[in-house]
């Protein structure tokens, strides 16, 4: 009797470990993916800066970072028309000082030459002036015959000169031969004060004409109720 209780038993156990064996396996759950990281599209590129390309007539100028802006003068500081000149200058100077002594980051360095008020002194000045290639630009010149004899040589040079103070017509006449690329001025010419003259009684008048003088000698300044007028009777028509 035991013995066929240890047989059953038996029976039971190797039964129950072939079923154990035989069972589904148990699966693995999927481990989780991970998902794909999001590319960077890449950045556009800035297309390189076109090379500068000077089409001026008289060529341009590179300032290094650091270096000044030399501006020169051509005025007659010197002699009987000293005032003329140390006006202009004193302008100058109080320009460079409203900037603070500054363009464009750069610092203004301020040189000049006495041009005497005449075509030789013009002459020497301008000699001197276009043979420094530091200088970027001239403020002159007083009196209009030293500007006919400076500018050519400035001009050649690839200079820029702003007169404050010639009245000569020919200086900004393109068909004229005193006319040189680069020349500017700031001054009305005589055409423009003959015009005045010829509209102006005041101007007519015996007592208000203006005695005569040569390029030697100190301009007399136009009378400014006579230019006044004239200006606001060219912005009424």
């Amino acid at each position: 009797m035991n013995k066929r209780l240890l047989a059953l038993l038996s029976l039971l156990v190797i039964a129950s470990m072939v079923l154990a064996a035989c069972g589904t396996p148990a699966t693995e759950e999927p481990a989780m993916t991970e998902e794909p990281q999001a590319t960077e599209e890449p950045q556009a590129t800035e297309e390189p800066a076109a090379a500068f390309e000077c089409t001026d007539a008289i060529g341009c100028v590179d300032v290094a970072p650091g270096d000044p802006i030399h501006i020169a003068y051509a005025l007659t500081v010197s002699g009987a028309t000293a005032s003329l000149g140390e006006d202009s200058k004193g302008a100058i100077e109080i320009a460079i000082a409203d900037r603070g002594g500054e363009l464009l980051g750069h610092p203004i360095e301020l040189t000049g030459e006495d041009t005497l008020c005449n075509a030789e002194g013009g002459q020497a000045a301008g000699t001197k002036i276009s043979a420094d290639a530091t200088i970027i630009g001239v403020i002159g010149t007083n009196c209009s015959s030293e500007a006919r004899a400076a500018m050519p040589l400035i001009s050649q040079a690839g200079m820029v000169m702003i007169s404050p103070s010639n009245t000569n017509p020919d200086l900004t006449d393109p068909n004229h031969p005193d006319h040189h690329v680069g020349y500017f001025r700031t001054a009305h010419n005589d055409l423009f004060r003959g015009a005045l003259r010829r509209n102006s009684p005041t101007m007519n008048s015996a007592s208000a004409r203006p005695r005569p003088f040569t390029t030697a000698a100190p301009m007399p300044n136009p009378s400014s109720a006579c230019l006044r007028r004239s200006l606001l009777n060219s912005a009424v028509k």
